[in-house]
């Protein structure tokens, strides 16, 4: 097989997954977990071009926590108890520096 024929058969299916992937999605169907775009929303209802989901370690203790965004702010998206998801507002306070006493040389 030479090099030409792998990079038309990689093209090939790239395309292919590109054109059914887009289709689908003008179809309604979101194969790619992605938020979908709008179209009609009920009134009362979250407009999903205002969301976004992202991952951040705010509490820094190495491990991310699930934010949710909506129209600029920003809450933590949680777990009850039951399983059930939970939107929760939160606030980061900054560390403060606190300069070390300086003990006087004797």
């Amino acid at each position: 097989m030479s090099t030409k024929s792998v990079i038309g058969d990689i093209l090939a299916g790239v395309i292919f997954i590109g054109l059914y992937l887009g289709l689908t999605y003008l179809g309604g169907e979101n194969p790619s977990k992605m938020i979908p775009t709008e179209r009609k929303v009920e009134s009362g209802y979250v407009r999903p071009s205002k969301l976004e989901i992202k991952l951040e370690d705010i509490n820094g203790n190495g491990t991310n926590e699930t934010l949710l965004k909506y129209d600029g702010k920003s809450y933590l998206l949680k777990l009850d108890e039951q399983g059930i998801p939970k939107i929760q507002t939160y606030e980061v306070i900054p560390a403060k520096v606190i300069p070390a006493k300086v003990i006087p040389k004797q």
